[in-house]
């Protein structure tokens, strides 16, 4: 008994871990981006710069986007509690799933943004926009980094709306030199519409992902491997039940009904769940339910 007391009591240490470096990661994120946005604000009327100005305003929207997904996320690590046997972990993949939305739409404007100028070309202050480009790669650069270290499907999810931004000030860093060589005021429209394709193939992506995974898809894990490993744990003869879903994409569940192979001390019982228990923790974090079916 004291050995499960202990398993228990750092498996929710790990978990709790797990809340907390993903809220520090948002959170880290959403100060960086604000604070920005208010920079782009100013940056932008400086350089005269449309596409600067467009994205401060994509940059409070996705601000917006990060402090709903950290409140969500503070949620999210509640204790379970009433109706709500699981917790709210849950909610966490309700934030990414809105937030690939957010970041679809957000893109899809982009795109509009970007064709307008084709057609209505403006160069702008070149030397601003080079300083505003090389400070909003390292920002936006910083914090990609920070969310794509994330564990939830939250953050992953999160971490394309700082890869959007990343890209877009790579754009304009290339845009911003190459214009100071070349009278080409269409080379910065035309970038932003290569990597908007390129940002909305990958929300698409994490908004696919999210979507499985609030479907109750399993995760994204060697099911048929950790299928065949749990059946020849000694003493088992068959798995006659096995499913597995994901609460947020870093928090499962596994339900298991397996038939002994004439196994009837508890305590040999209770051994061979334990080595069950082992397997699933080498696939993830699983909070596990596993019954005998009686012959």
């Amino acid at each position: 008994m004291s050995l499960t007391h202990t398993h228990d009591h750092s498996h929710g240490h790990h978990h709790a871990g797990i809340a907390q470096e993903s809220m520090r990661n948002i959170a880290v994120a959403f100060g960086l981006n604000f604070a920005f946005a208010f920079i782009e604000l100013i940056g932008g009327w400086w350089t005269q710069s449309i596409a600067i100005q467009a994205d401060a305003i994509h940059d409070f929207g996705d601000s917006l986007v990060l402090a709903a997904a950290l409140g969500l996320q503070f949620w999210s690590s509640a204790q379970a509690r009433g109706r709500y046997t699981f917790g709210f972990k849950r909610l966490s993949l309700l934030s990414a799933l809105s937030s690939s939305l957010v970041l679809l739409i957000g893109s899809v404007y982009i795109c509009s943004m970007a064709i307008e100028r084709i057609f209505s070309p403006v160069t702008p202050e070149l030397n601003g926009m080079l300083l505003l480009a090389v400070l909003g790669v390292a920002v936006n650069g910083f914090a990609a980094w920070k969310m794509g270290h994330g564990h939830t499907q939250n953050e992953k999810a999160l971490s394309w709306h700082m890869i959007e931004d990343l890209l877009g000030w790579i754009a304009v860093l290339l845009g911003s030199l190459i214009m100071r060589f070349v009278e080409a005021p269409w080379i910065d429209p035309v970038l932003s519409l290569i990597i908007a394709g390129i940002v909305i193939t990958g929300a698409m992506r994490n908004f696919w992902s999210s979507s499985q995974l609030f479907l109750q898809a399993a995760p994204n894990i060697q099911l048929e491997e950790l299928r065949s490993e749990l059946s020849k744990v000694g003493g088992v003869l068959q798995l006659n039940s096995f499913k597995v879903w994901s609460l947020d994409g870093a928090h499962h569940v596994a339900s298991i009904h397996a038939s002994l192979d004439g196994v009837k001390d508890p305590v040999a019982r209770q051994l061979i769940k334990s080595d069950m228990r082992h397997i699933l923790s080498h696939h993830g974090h699983f909070d596990a339910t596993i019954e005998w079916d009686e012959a």
